[in-house]
């Protein structure tokens, strides 16, 4: 029997993380529709726009991240990944520092761009109290490697989510906290990629990932 273990918690995932901006948009929607005075009504359409704009950003940058992203070829511009990335994290509590020298408009394979994606969702995960993600790194000739350090207070990486970067990708382990990284383990060991915990203190969380 094939496993869909995998497939399925993703699925799960995204859909989790979709469905609270997308149940505020119906909150708002509530609002507008009931009799209230123009204030409220004000508020309720600011609040489906800015729901809007997050449910947009996370589920473009998810289709990068985690799907095929079919139309975008093989190869992608780290420039893509930027801006998505961009978009995503501007409705967060994490200031993302990705300057446009860091990779410029490099092409990479599909799935080394995922990967950076991904890089940057557990990095940014490192700071549940929020914070600044600083992305540095550059691409020459076939090779390539990015630095991904948040830095915040408290800033530190789960238990589970230290482990599984440190040990790779285990279909045993799977489970509905952790198939974020276990996913991105799992692209980075079938590409050759190589991806470390840098350094992790009291404040300070870095990741380091480079072509194999």
């Amino acid at each position: 029997m094939i496993d869909l273990k995998l497939a399925s918690l993703m699925s799960s995932k995204l859909c989790h993380d979709v469905i609270g901006p997308i149940g505020a948009i119906c909150n708002g929607a509530e609002l507008v529709a009931d009799d209230g005075n123009e204030d409220m009504r004000a508020e309720a359409l600011r609040l489906i726009s800015e729901s809007a704009g997050e449910a947009s950003a996370r589920l473009q940058f998810y289709r990068l991240a985690f799907g095929l992203a079919g139309s975008m070829g093989q190869d992608i511009s780290i420039r893509e990944a930027r801006s998505l990335s961009r978009d995503l994290m501007s409705f967060g509590k994490v200031r993302l520092d990705w300057p446009d020298e860091a990779g410029g408009a490099e092409m990479l394979p599909k799935d080394v761009v995922k990967i950076l994606c991904n890089v940057l969702v557990v990095a940014s995960g490192a700071l549940p109290r929020g914070g600044e993600l600083k992305v540095t790194g550059d691409v020459s000739g076939g090779n390539w490697s990015f630095m991904f350090r948040a830095e915040g207070m408290r800033a530190l990486l789960r238990e589970d989510v230290t482990y599984i970067l440190q040990n790779g990708y285990n279909e045993a382990d799977l489970t509905a906290q952790n198939v974020g990284v276990q996913y991105l383990m799992a692209l980075c060991e079938n590409n050759n990629v190589d991806l470390v915990i840098q350094e992790m203190d009291e404040n300070q969380v870095s990741l380091a990932v480079r072509s194999g």
